[in-house]
């Protein structure tokens, strides 16, 4: 019984030992780099508010443009290996339906947001 005992405390240590290890190296490592300065430029690339939500714009044109892009490359490629399937054929219209409508839908408020910069500037 006492022999059981010591095999699980045995093991409970052996369990810590690597984590202990890690821990000390995390410090060692942490010590070190202190002497060491690491300068990050600004990936922003503007301290003005207004630039920065131009720029968040942007980019979400830039990725629903790219987005709307594959998704009509997809529909298209749905219909025309739809081999006459209607229930196919119906869904790649669908898809291409409301891939427009969609694009619509993020032009249309870049260019109210456009408009409404341009009013309240």
């Amino acid at each position: 019984m006492k022999m059981k005992h010591t095999f699980k405390l045995i093991k409970k240590r052996q369990s810590t030992f690597p984590l202990l290890l890690l821990v000390l190296i995390g410090v060692i490592i942490a010590k070190s780099s202190q002497a060491f300065v690491v300068s990050v430029a600004n990936p922003i690339i503007t301290s003005d508010f207004e630039t920065l939500v131009e720029n968040v714009l942007l980019w979400v044109l830039g990725v629903s443009g790219a987005v709307t892009l594959l998704m009509l490359v997809a529909s298209g490629i749905m219909y025309i290996t739809s081999s006459g399937d209607e229930q196919k054929v119906s869904m790649a219209k669908k898809m291409f339906t409301w891939t427009i409508f969609g694009l619509i839908i993020v032009l249309s408020s870049y260019a109210i947001i456009v408009v409404l910069s341009g009013i309240l500037t």
